[in-house]
């Protein structure tokens, strides 16, 4: 009868307009839905006793059943965490406690087709709460931390979830960051991986030499390495910006190495000719042949230690300013970003001048005196592109 007296007075109300009497369907609708509301509310305050319910309702065999299963899954997950030895020990009013408190089941239906087995089962979620405190900056607890508890589930659902569920997984958005940092790390080190790659590949073909561009990688490397334990010196932390940074690093720290490495192979071949002219005219053949055999071994090995001592020394003549001053300027340029407030700014400019520091001092004290003692002489480990090219010139092309 309220709900009909209601339906009236709102039809009547709006019907009454004899210029317009049309009915607003939205005032209608809002209306009814608040009388709707209060009705029922009220029925429900006058019939129900709201305690008394919760109280049937937490009493039933259903949820007591439910709890055993909740303390003994609790009890299982810290065996898995903890040990045998830390599952013993967990007293049994602790898992009440952690199961009334902390501890919470939901269960939510998926928007999603029925299952495609029976076409009665729709794909659900069970929401398991679990309230506590992990330091997420330290990655090898939290690794272990969220592998303990992947593990846990992935088997729990393998030996007890029905055939239909079997397809199940473990995820949870308080994992995300994890998932973040996770990334991170195999992320920066393939694209370390690939980037000192295609660093080999330049080197190979701005050098033309073999030897030289695997030198310079050694000494890439190296100096990545030491720029690396510098930002760990620093205590940095892996993040989005340090993983470009260290990407970075490759290409930065090649530009050195590489000024030394085409300057020791494009030497002008007149120095060298005249060096080996002072050996040969130095060294005087006796008239014994044991003598002579060994002579002639020690001329040539001395005139390959003349060859290497002129590339580097002619090396450091024509590029050692250059690379000097390139690298001091971007020091310098790092050097000014250290004092900003902004930390990104700040990182950026101990980045700078970490690898202009150890590029240059790889590159000039490891690279050179590497070429020095075994570097390469003569056409050796060089590739002949302009033979190559006038190879490829001179094929005839098929009409």
């Amino acid at each position: 009868d309220q709900i009909h007296l209601t339906l009236y007075k709102i039809s009547n109300k709006q019907l009454k307009n004899r210029l317009n009497p049309i009915i607003i369907y939205s005032n209608y609708r809002k209306s009814f839905n608040r009388t709707l509301e209060r009705i029922y509310k009220e029925q429900i305050q006058s019939n129900y006793d709201v305690n008394q319910t919760r109280i049937s309702i937490n009493n039933t065999l259903r949820d007591a059943l439910t709890d055993e299963y909740q303390c003994s899954a609790l009890k299982t997950a810290m065996q898995c965490i903890t040990g045998a030895a830390g599952a013993d020990n967990v007293p049994t009013d602790f898992c009440n406690r952690i199961l009334t408190k902390q501890r919470s089941f939901n269960w939510a239906v998926l928007p999603d087709k029925p299952s495609s087995i029976d076409g009665n089962v729709r794909p659900f979620a069970v929401l398991i709460t679990i309230r506590g405190v992990h330091n997420r900056t330290d990655y090898n607890s939290y690794n272990e931390y969220y592998m303990n508890v992947k593990n846990f589930f992935n088997s729990y659902i393998k030996q007890h979830a029905p055939e239909h569920l079997k397809h199940a997984w473990f995820s949870s958005p308080n994992f995300a960051f994890y998932g973040v940092q996770r990334e991170l790390l195999s992320g920066s080190s393939s694209s370390l991986l690939v980037s000192l790659g295609i660093a080999l590949v330049v080197l190979f073909l701005t050098s033309g030499n073999l030897f030289i561009a695997v030198y310079a990688l050694i000494t890439v490397t190296f100096a990545i390495a030491i720029t690396v334990s510098v930002f760990v010196v620093l205590e940095w932390e892996l993040g989005i910006i340090e993983g470009i940074v260290i990407v970075m690093a490759v290409g930065l720290s090649v530009d050195f190495v590489v000024h030394f490495g085409v300057g020791y192979i494009h030497i002008d071949p007149t120095d060298i000719d005249n060096e080996r002219k002072k050996i040969e005219d130095q060294s005087k053949p006796n008239g014994n042949e044991n003598d002579s055999k060994i002579n002639t071994l020690r001329v040539m090995y001395r005139k390959q230690q003349v060859e290497r001592t002129t590339r580097v020394r002619g090396s450091i003549l024509r590029v050692g300013s250059a690379v000097f001053m390139a690298a001091f300027t971007t020091f310098a340029a790092g050097f000014s970003m250290i004092f900003a407030s902004v930390i990104a700014i700040r990182q950026m400019g101990q980045f700078l001048m970490a690898i202009m520091l150890t590029s240059w001092s790889f590159s000039m004290f490891f690279f050179l005196p590497l070429c020095l003692i075994i570097g390469p002489v003569g056409i050796c480990g060089s590739i002949p592109f302009s033979r190559l090219i006038k190879c490829f010139k001179q094929t005839p092309r098929q009409q």
